[in-house]
């Protein structure tokens, strides 16, 4: 009986052994740090700031909850104690990005457009009509790519020389996963720019494939950038920027479950949002709400310009560029295409 223990006993140790012994392969690429100790709240400016940490009940009220495209398709469950975020570590510094042009926030100037009316999920200036359409902006010939340099877009956007504000931009990305080589990214993503003579903001995001990240997995990206910033900076790394608030989905995360041309399609809904209380630009996966932008550093009077589509770049020296959401030529078939965002009316897709 006593030799039985023993063997038993040593069965236990070994298993212990076992689960407690770390993955030398796997990585962590987040760490959990006080809430509020994170980089973007070591401003200056930061110093009196109170933490938004739920969307105000007006601004829920506008946002979508509807559970067949607030599936959140993203790899890793692990939460940070209560008090303290998840916020990504990147082997390098995404914001030293030699292939990202310093002034992204304005794209396409010269490009040649003809003036269409479409409908998507922009909020204006009114507040009590949240959803409401917008004259947009496209090619002459659809979903044409334009280059300027070493960029290259696929995209829809709203028409210049408006005085109309927009309070937020949303839609419904499906999740592709294109091979990029070193030195170039591949973006699904929306701009929310702000511009006033050579004063500008810019409150970017989506999802990207970025050789910063050192894989080729699409992730949960955000970018900003400000007179202050005017490099600009991804996700949670700089001070006075993007502040985030949720336990476990931060950007930087990898979204797991990719897309199948003619197959299952995974998507995920994203937004950014004013809040209608605080002011601060609010990040929320359906009413999910992930971080926000402080209202001391952004757009404080709306943004005055909206953008969705595609998004790729490359060194100069590189010939190729690489290939944009699905890597296929467009097609009228709605479950190959990267990003959806409609409303009554219509919807349009890239």
């Amino acid at each position: 009986m006593a030799s039985l223990w023993l063997k038993l006993l040593s069965l236990c140790l070994i298993c212990l052994n076992c689960i407690a012994k770390p993955n030398p392969n796997q990585e962590t690429e987040f760490e959990c740090v006080s809430m509020y100790k994170q980089s973007a709240l070591q401003h200056p400016r930061m110093k009196n700031h109170q933490i938004q940490t739920r969307p105000s009940r007006e601004l829920l009220s506008m946002l979508s909850n509807d559970d067949t495209i607030t599936k959140i398709v993203l790899k890793g469950s692990e939460e940070c104690p209560e008090g303290q975020v998840p916020i990504h570590k990147p082997e390098t510094n995404l914001t030293s990005d030699p292939i990202y042009s310093q002034h992204s926030g304005r794209l396409l100037k010269q490009a040649r457009w003809v003036r269409k009316k479409s409908k998507n999920h922009l909020r204006s200036g009114n507040r009590n009509k949240p959803i409401g359409s917008a004259t947009l902006k496209r090619p002459n010939h659809p979903r044409r790519l334009f280059s300027e340099n070493h960029l290259h877009y696929a995209i829809v956007r709203t028409f210049e020389n408006t005085t109309k504000t927009w309070r937020g931009a949303q839609a419904l990305f499906s999740i592709n996963k294109p091979r990029i080589s070193q030195n170039q990214f591949s973006k699904a993503w929306i701009w929310l720019n702000y511009i006033q003579g050579n004063s500008m903001s810019s409150i970017q995001f989506g999802w990207a494939v970025h050789a910063k990240y050192r894989d080729n997995r699409p992730r949960l990206t955000t970018f900003w950038m400000s007179d202050k910033q005017p490099k600009g900076c991804y996700n949670a790394l700089c001070p006075g920027g993007y502040v985030q608030v949720h336990k476990s989905i931060y950007p930087g995360l990898v979204y797991d479950q990719i897309s199948v041309q003619r197959g299952q399609q995974h998507t995920v809904h994203l937004s950014v949002s004013e809040d209608p209380v605080t002011k601060n630009w609010v990040l929320t996966i359906g009413t999910i709400m992930i971080g926000y932008w402080p209202r001391q550093s952004y757009m404080a009077q709306g943004a005055s310009e909206v953008y969705f589509g595609g998004f790729v770049g490359t060194l100069l020296s590189q010939t190729i560029s690489p290939p944009m959401g699905t890597g296929d030529f467009p097609t009228n078939d709605l479950t190959r295409e990267t990003l959806t965002f409609g409303g009554p009316g219509g919807q349009c897709s890239l």
